[in-house]
Parts: structure tokens; C-alpha cells; sequence
């Protein structure tokens, strides 16, 4: 209780700097989300129409990632979209664990049996090129045969520029308004990615497409993976043509695909305690950018999960500020560790790749960071803002009426004025 009356001093500091400085523009959220819905609902309908075998294995796009989460840092200008594909169930697709944890490899038992049947062949009689000689699912042919469609029906979509390079889209924003944005793709691999830019310059976004495949949770991995916790509400799973890191004694590397849990983990982070988690976890977020840390956003998600299942449900109901520190301290941990295990097979170590020296720097930093908001925090509450934003932005802050009375703030104003310790760290 001690600590959390500490850390409430500190309390105001942290919602301004997630209402300021981290949350997404409304107006430009709403504005771009039209954006990526009328480009990718385009791009999918040419697709299936220029590719029979994409229209008919394709069924929905899933919207992941950090925006999509509520947990995105930044301003709204990065989107992740699955395009979510089935294999022919008659095909019977089984999905295997291998010796590597967080991959699995895909095989089709039956295809010549599947293929035999007059009605399955007219529909997938393309489908082998998708896998290799012993019909394993591959992803450097999924990949391939994805770009091929991707490019085709943009061509065929007709809207090239001669006076501008890209594809041209006339995006709906209201009944009397029209913008007009141009695309291009690059590969980024998993994904092709569709930068798109608005007529004038000022609109850009980038839009990744990554296909994927989906199984429901009777395919669920086992052994050492963690249970579906939502086996009726979220009862699939996603695989996404994403290699392993590690390739020592794979010899058939395209042959592996990571597992993708997205939406039991969006749904795990959404609920009572989303009011501290999801700021908190943007928090740590805009913490490493500050500090140009090489952590993705991904393991500092995987750090809440963790947090989730191992902490108490009341202390989610602790002031921000107390939650904050508290996953602070996690994160540390996981850094002086070297290891954020995967949340779904803790076999997996997602930060075993990093150099020894690079997740040392980083745990060092955050340790002390945790000693100096400690120390200073009583004499001075905006002594975490100097870890999450810029000395700007800081004076603006303290100028701030709505965070501290004016009697706090001069005093504040005073200390500041008096000490330079948090420069030193």
C-alpha cells in the first residue's frame, strides 16, 4: 500500500503523457481506417477474381497488430492484415509440432484421394503448387504465388498513373468527399507491403498483407503448448509463413510456419483490466522508442501476458501508476533474465537471438530507471516524463495546470531548478 500511495503522486504525470503524446489522432484513426478498408476490400475482390484458387480458399481479413490491439504507439500510420485462407477440409490438412517451438509444419494426408473427386478437382486443381514433393504446405510458394496474385490484379485493376508511379484509388471519406491516394508494393517478408500516399503528400500509410492459414482448435498444438483458453468464443488458430531464426538442422526450411494465437492474446488483453493494462503496456512502449531499444513490440506484449496469468486479478485495479511499475519491473527482470519466453510454449525464448551485451545495456537502463523514479518520485512526480518524452515536451507538461495546483507546481518548478540528477543516468 506504501508503494502505491508513492507512485499515485505520479499518477496525473502518466494519463496526460497517454492522452498527449501516445494516443492516436481520433479524427485521423477514423479517416485512415476508411482508407485501408475501401484499398484492401478493392485489392481482395480483384484477387479472387483474377485467381479462382485464392476465391476460393480465402474468407476473411483479419485486422492484427498494435493499432488493431488499442496498444499501438505513434501515430496511425502502420496496419497488419492477415488474409485468412482454409485448406479444403476433405483434403484432410493436419498440422504437425516440430523440433522447433512456435513453428509447425503443414501436410496434406489425402490430396490424390481428395483430388479424385470430379467437384474438388474443378475447384483446387492448383492447390499442389502450394506445396512441395511430400505435400507439406510451403511457404516460399505461398509466398511467390501470393505476390503473383497481388500484382496481377493490380494490373488488372487498370489504375496506373503515366504522370505519378502507383496505383490510383478514389477512397470515399464522406457523400461530398473523395480522396485520392496511389499505391505501391514492396515485399517485406512475411508480407507485401502497400504504401500508399495521398495526392497532395501529406497521407501515408503503409499496409501489410500477409497470407495466412487458418485451423480450428480440434488441430490446436499440444505437448508443451499452453491450452486454448478460449476453446468456444475463439476456437481457431493462424499459421503465417514466418522461418525461425534459428536454422541449424532444418533441412527443409519452407517448410516451417509460426504459429499465430492473435486473437485469443487480443482477447486475453481486453477486458476489466484493460483501463490500466493497455495504457500501461503503451507506456513501456513509448519508454523503449525514447530509449531506442531494439524490443519488439510483440515480446513487450508477451511480458503483460505473462503478467496476466501470474499476477492477482484485484492489483489490475491499482491505480495506473502502481500497474505501470509493476510491469516496469517485469520487463526488467525479463532483460537481466535474457529471456521472454513465448507465451504459448515457454520452451521458446523469443529474445535468444539478441547479443549477451545488447539485452545487459538494456536491463541496466531499466533498472536504473526503477531506482531513480524510487528515490525521486516523492519530491518530484514528473521524474518518470523524463524517461518517455523529450525536455519540450517535459516544460510543457510541468506547465500543465490540469496535473498539479499551482502551489505543487512551483514547488516542483523549484526542485527542478535545484537538482540534475536524472540527467546523469
Amino acid at each position: 500500500m506504501e508503494d502505491v500511495q508513492k507512485y499515485k503522486k505520479m499518477e496525473n504525470v502518466l494519463h496526460k503523457i497517454n492522452q498527449k503524446y501516445i494516443a492516436l489522432p481520433e479524427h485521423e484513426m477514423k479517416r485512415n481506417s476508411k482508407i485501408v478498408d475501401q484499398v484492401v476490400s478493392e485489392i481482395i475482390k480483384a484477387m479472387q477474381k483474377i485467381n479462382p484458387l485464392f476465391k476460393q480458399m480465402f474468407e476473411r481479413t483479419f485486422y492484427g497488430g498494435s493499432y488493431y490491439d488499442g496498444i499501438k504507439v505513434g501515430k496511425p500510420e502502420e496496419y497488419d492484415l492477415d488474409l485468412v485462407l482454409n485448406l479444403p477440409v476433405l483434403s484432410k490438412p493436419v498440422v504437425e509440432v516440430g523440433d522447433k517451438p512456435g513453428f509447425v509444419q503443414v501436410r496434406i494426408m489425402e490430396f490424390d484421394k481428395f483430388l479424385n473427386q470430379p467437384d474438388q478437382y474443378k475447384k483446387y486443381d492448383k492447390i499442389k503448387t502450394l506445396f512441395d514433393d511430400r505435400m507439406y504446405l510451403s511457404t516460399e510458394n505461398v509466398l511467390r504465388w501470393t505476390e503473383k496474385i497481388v500484382t496481377l490484379a493490380l494490373n488488372d485493376m487498370g489504375r496506373t498513373n503515366s504522370d505519378r508511379k502507383g496505383f490510383k484509388f478514389n477512397v470515399e471519406l464522406s457523400d461530398n468527399e473523395t480522396l485520392v491516394m496511389y499505391a505501391i508494393v514492396a515485399k517485406s517478408y512475411p508480407a507485401f507491403t502497400l504504401k500508399l500516399d495521398s495526392e497532395d503528400g501529406r497521407i501515408k500509410l503503409d499496409i501489410d498483407l500477409v497470407p495466412c492459414f487458418q485451423f480450428k482448435d480440434n488441430q490446436w498444438p499440444r505437448g508443451q503448448y499452453r491450452e486454448n483458453p478460449f476453446p468456444r468464443q475463439r476456437d481457431k488458430f493462424l499459421v503465417v509463413p514466418k522461418k525461425p531464426r534459428d536454422t541449424k538442422n532444418c533441412d527443409n526450411i519452407d517448410r516451417y510456419w509460426r504459429l499465430s494465437f492473435q486473437e485469443q492474446e487480443r482477447a486475453l488483453i481486453t477486458g476489466p483490466m484493460t483501463n490500466t493494462l493497455k495504457p500501461a503496456i503503451r507506456l513501456l512502449k513509448k519508454l523503449r522508442d525514447h530509449h531506442k531499444h531494439s524490443i519488439a513490440s510483440y515480446h513487450i506484449k508477451t511480458v503483460s501476458l505473462w503478467q496476466l496469468l501470474e499476477v492477482d486479478a484485484e492489483k489490475w485495479r491499482l491505480p495506473l501508476s502502481s500497474v505501470f511499475m509493476m510491469m516496469l519491473r517485469k520487463y526488467a527482470e525479463t532483460m537481466n533474465d535474457k529471456c521472454i519466453p513465448y507465451y504459448w510454449n515457454k520452451e521458446f525464448n523469443m529474445i535468444g537471438h539478441y547479443a549477451e551485451v545488447t539485452l545487459k545495456d538494456i536491463g541496466n537502463t531499466l533498472n536504473n530507471i526503477i531506482k531513480t523514479i524510487d528515490r525521486y518520485v516523492d519530491s518530484d512526480p514528473f521524474i518518470v516524463a523524463k524517461f518517455l518524452i523529450g525536455p519540450a515536451e517535459i516544460e510543457e507538461l510541468r506547465m500543465d495546470p490540469s496535473i498539479l495546483g499551482k502551489k505543487a507546481r512551483r514547488i516542483c518548478i523549484k526542485k527542478l531548478n535545484s537538482d540534475t540528477f536524472a540527467s546523469k543516468l
